[in-house]
């Protein structure tokens, strides 16, 4: 399974093993260096250069107020970002369709996670949104805000994307678990097998020994008793 970029709110762009000082320093580093290239062809950039390229863009999209006290993880593989890199036109599609979910208007009740798997295909792309919950401090105005909301926001997010990842490992895991499964019984059965066909080589060797013995005495005038 290609690991990629998971991607929400709180995190930023971040790898599986969760947010550290040293990727953050890291991705400031290169889209710093994009920066000073100035103008460059994301074809000719690095592939952390172009992750730092795109994760800017997603950043600079409109988000609804009313998705404010949301929680969204955007989960990015690295085969969608080598996509991306080389073809405008797929890149622009996934901005097009990542720009239209931040852009809805969810109003008084907001879900309780929305999240949104790319991939290097379209029809490996998929998104959801599970539970709902009450968009607290949101009137339809961005000034009405919840003092801790931001802290809560982050905690939440936090424990979602933990829960996220461990159920990830957990059916890495159970993949693993049966494979090795699979090849302990197709292990069992090819020993079977040779001992089956040594058996019957044994049997085959005994019953021409016996045969030979027969014909010799017969042709001797003996009396097999």
């Amino acid at each position: 399974m290609e690991v990629g970029t998971v991607y929400g709110g709180y995190y930023g762009a971040k790898g599986y093993e969760g947010v550290r000082k040293e990727e953050k320093r890291a991705d400031a580093g290169f889209a710093g260096k994009v920066a000073e290239k100035g103008a460059v062809s994301p074809k000719d950039m690095t592939l952390d250069e172009y992750k730092a390229y795109f994760n800017e863009k997603m950043n600079s999209l409109y988000t609804h107020p009313s998705q404010r006290n949301m929680n969204d993880v955007i989960d990015i593989t690295d085969a969608a970002y080598k996509r991306m890199q080389t073809d405008p036109e797929y890149e622009k599609k996934i901005l097009d369709a990542l720009a239209q979910n931040k852009a809805v208007n969810f109003g008084g009740n907001i879900p309780v996670i929305a999240y949104m798997h790319i991939d290097d295909t379209w029809e490996k792309c998929y998104g959801y949104t599970q539970g709902m919950k009450e968009n607290v401090g949101y009137s339809g105005s961005s000034s009405a805000k919840k003092p801790d909301a931001g802290r809560e926001k982050k905690a939440r997010q936090k424990e979602l994307l933990e829960e996220y990842l461990e159920k990830r490992a957990q059916a890495k895991r159970q993949q693993q678990e049966l494979l090795d499964e699979k090849v302990a019984k197709a292990e069992q059965e090819r020993s079977r097998l040779a001992k089956a066909w040594s058996s019957k080589q044994r049997m085959a060797a005994a019953s021409g020994a016996y045969e030979s013995n027969i014909m010799m005495e017969t042709a001797a005038g003996g009396e097999v008793k």
